[in-house]
């Protein structure tokens, strides 16, 4: 009987390619990956660290995963494991914590966990072995082509890893190290594999996606854009979260300059609309230069969605401070916002800090921020009743005589439609907007290519 791996996926996109890349290297061994709800002979959880919440998540979850299946071999891995793998070893029914790093070496890991009968003599009793190596001043960006994405219509692609900056609340320099990217030959070369696989969307990632290129020589992001445009036959691109002042003129320039090759979506990071708040995270803009970024994007595209993720209750935030974040948020054209409790983050300035903000004045300026928030997302799709959108059509949605689309803009939009309408664009109109925030739609055309 093969051996048989099932992969669960905590956090973000990143983390997302990241899977895809270990299932690849897996699958090449000879191992078969199957869905998580199967009962598996090795479970691989990939984990993320970017709140004390998702940290709870984890743990959560990792005692689930023998409750449920308790046979199996489990293996933690991603960021939590990289900045907790103690505590993470001490957790009942797991079997090895892997480090980012050591992703890449997965298959030699599960084959030495399969043949072993007992507990490594590394680890100590009660505890699970620990493979975690440490950034150090890890500068090369490993470029594990991915030519699957189990489940997924669209492909992610990893082009950038790691962060220079020095934000005082934040703990994924830890445990991504420093920024690195993908040299452009290989991003160019994984576009065109993924292109000839079929997939007809790739989001593009990264943890700090805007300095793609800083380290390689290879350009800018604008750069990278055009030549992607260029020189590839990929049908669509999306840019994962993109921070705000690394979206410039030239960025919208190239986006603006392809007809519907790149989508009309942006994520531009706030955290605080407040000036003092911003220099106490030692973040790179004011309120000021952030609203011209977002100003300029609505510009070049009246109709994209533009996110933003909101740090409330960052330590020492007055009752002013918020009020101003909240004015901020209140008179820009976003259209949806990430709302994040702050929480301290092992290793970081911001978690040392004496002055925090009482739990429930966080809690109470969140529901007023998702309030806010709620109120701008009813607007924007509001506007799109009746319009002629175009979508892409998503296999792993459709459901019954139905089939979801996504738009550039990211509207979810239900519309009649069989397996036979899977991955390809189509023409789509939103007509009556569902409590769940999905819309039903009809189907007006679908392209021939």
């Amino acid at each position: 009987m093969p051996i048989t791996v099932a992969f669960r996926t905590l956090g973000c996109r990143l983390n997302q390619c990241e899977t895809a890349q270990m299932e690849e290297s897996l699958t090449v061994r000879g191992l078969t990956t199957i869905p998580w709800a199967h009962a598996a002979d090795v479970r691989v959880l990939n984990t993320c660290t970017v709140t004390g919440k998702t940290d709870r998540s984890c743990r959560n979850e990792i005692r689930r995963v023998k409750r449920t299946d308790p046979t199996c071999r489990l293996i933690v891995t991603g960021c939590y494991a990289q900045v907790a793998p103690e505590r993470i070893a001490e957790i009942a029914g797991v079997d090895l914590v892997l480090g980012n790093l050591d992703k890449a070496d997965l298959p030699d890991h599960v084959d030495r966990l399969l043949s072993s009968t007992s507990n490594s003599p590394e680890a100590a009793p009660g505890r699970a072995p620990l493979h975690v190596t440490g950034y150090d001043d890890e500068t090369a960006f490993r470029s594990d082509f991915v030519t699957h994405f189990s489940g997924y219509t669209r492909a992610f692609l990893k082009v950038q890893n790691g962060c220079d900056a020095e934000c005082t609340y934040c703990v994924i320099p830890i445990a991504r190290g420093r920024s690195r990217s993908m040299p452009l030959a290989d991003v160019l070369h994984q576009v065109r594999v993924l292109a000839e696989k079929g997939f007809r969307e790739v989001v593009l990632t990264g943890i700090h996606l805007g300095s793609w290129g800083t380290d390689t020589g290879d350009g800018t992001l604008a750069d990278l854009l055009r030549t992607l445009a260029t020189d590839t036959s990929m049908r669509h691109f999306r840019l994962s979260s993109t921070e705000p002042l690394e979206v410039d003129d030239r960025v919208l320039s190239v986006m603006g300059g392809y007809g519907d090759r790149f989508a009309e979506h942006f994520h531009l990071p706030l955290q605080s609309g407040s000036d003092s708040v911003l220099r106490r995270m030692n973040r790179p803009y004011d309120a000021q230069r952030y609203a011209e970024r977002v100003h300029a994007v609505r510009a070049a595209f009246p109709d994209a969605a533009i996110g933003a993720d909101v740090i409330v209750g960052f330590p020492g935030e007055s009752e002013a401070e918020f009020q101003d974040s909240l004015r901020l948020v209140e008179s820009l054209p976003l259209t949806y916002l990430h709302v994040f409790p702050y929480s301290d983050r092992p290793g970081t300035r911001a978690s040392t800090a004496t002055d925090k903000v009482a739990p429930n004045a966080i809690s109470e300026r969140s529901i007023r921020f998702r309030e806010v928030g709620e109120v701008k997302d009813q607007a924007f799709q509001a506007r799109f009743a009746g319009r002629e959108l175009r979508a892409l059509l998503l296999k792993q949605r459709s459901a019954g005589d139905m089939i979801v689309g996504i738009t550039g803009n990211y509207l979810e939009v239900q519309v009649p439609g069989d397996a036979s309408l899977m991955n390809r664009f189509a023409r789509v109109v939103p007509l009556e907007r569902r409590s769940d925030g999905r819309w039903l739609g009809s189907l007006v055309d679908v392209d021939e290519t």
